[in-house]
């Protein structure tokens, strides 16, 4: 039997998602308060409805994807919401970026009602979602996750099982958080540059064939591992590196802040002894800052 698909949120990232079930022959409610998204599911295929709880009766799946934590609270758990309605059974991807703690809460007033509700948050925005290229990230019921996995499948290149409720959102924020603070630091060097008489095109088609596009691939590994004796370039001399990139900066009145914030890092890292370890071990001034003991004077495991 083909599922039955809610879909409650029909905005720029849902209505693609809709019509990609659609497509993949799921028969789908949707609902939106926006008439023109209603519109806009319908002509892609989808069934529409007048109330969250109308759009989410009977089926076995339920998908959201809403704007804001308030607007995830009010869905489900608001007077007619979404949670009420849902049939014993039923499984709920949440595929919001919403509060961690609102996904626990929710999860489990919806076991009590023996339904699965899943946080299940996407990386990648529109054009990634159009050609299904979107990662999904799961925290919650894995039995449930694996009776449905296909109904992710049919818009997500991969999906990602991250442990118990909460687990999928944490993973989604960890990702914006590297996300943006790498964003902010490609736009902070490439002014600098700028100050500096270089060109905004120039630096970016280097950049694009250097090292740094692979850095989490090459790098990313030993880090999690905390395996700082493979020494490519070591704390002291990154942070004799970015010493230099401030101090050139200043001179040239191109404010670097994330530069700054970063090289007290190597230097804390270097008050732990990890001066001669590979300059991957500023994880280890991360991790003692936030009570996690650190290694100290060394660099291997």
């Amino acid at each position: 039997m083909t599922k039955k698909v809610a879909f409650l949120g029909l905005g720029k990232m849902g209505g693609l998602m809709t019509k990609h079930l659609a497509e993949a022959g799921y028969h789908v409610t949707g609902y939106d308060p926006a008439p023109k998204a209603l519109a806009a599911a319908k002509k892609n295929g989808a069934r529409t409805a007048k109330t969250p709880a109308a759009a989410v009766r009977g089926a076995d799946v339920i998908c959201s994807s809403l704007p804001t934590p308030s607007v995830v609270r009010e869905v489900y758990l608001g007077s007619g919401g979404a949670l009420k309605a849902a049939r014993r059974g039923a499984v709920i991807f949440e595929l919001s970026t919403s509060e961690v703690a609102l996904a626990v809460e929710i999860a489990a007033l919806a076991k009590k009602k023996g339904v699965a509700f899943l946080d299940s948050p996407v990386s990648g925005s529109i054009p990634h979602l159009k050609n299904k290229e979107v990662s999904a990230i799961v925290g919650g019921d894995r039995k449930a996750l694996g009776k449905h996995q296909d109904i992710l499948e049919a818009f997500c290149k991969s999906v990602t099982y991250m442990g118990p409720s909460g687990r999928g959102l944490i993973m989604k924020l960890v990702t914006n958080h590297i996300l943006g603070i790498h964003h902010a630091g490609i736009a902070e060097g490439l002014a600098f540059g700028i100050k500096a008489g270089l060109k905004a095109e120039k630096m970016v088609d280097f950049l694009q064939g250097s090292a740094l596009p692979q850095l989490l691939f090459y790098k990313g590994p030993f880090m999690a591992a905390r395996d700082y004796s493979e020494v490519i370039a070591d704390v002291e001399l990154s942070k004799k590196d970015l010493g230099l990139s401030v101090e050139e900066a200043n001179d040239l009145g191109a404010p670097v802040p994330l530069g700054v914030a970063a090289r007290q890092q190597y230097v804390a890292a270097k008050a732990l002894g990890l001066g001669r370890a590979d300059f991957n071990a500023v994880f280890e001034a991360y991790l003692n800052a936030a009570g996690i003991k650190p290694k100290r004077r060394g660099g291997g495991h």
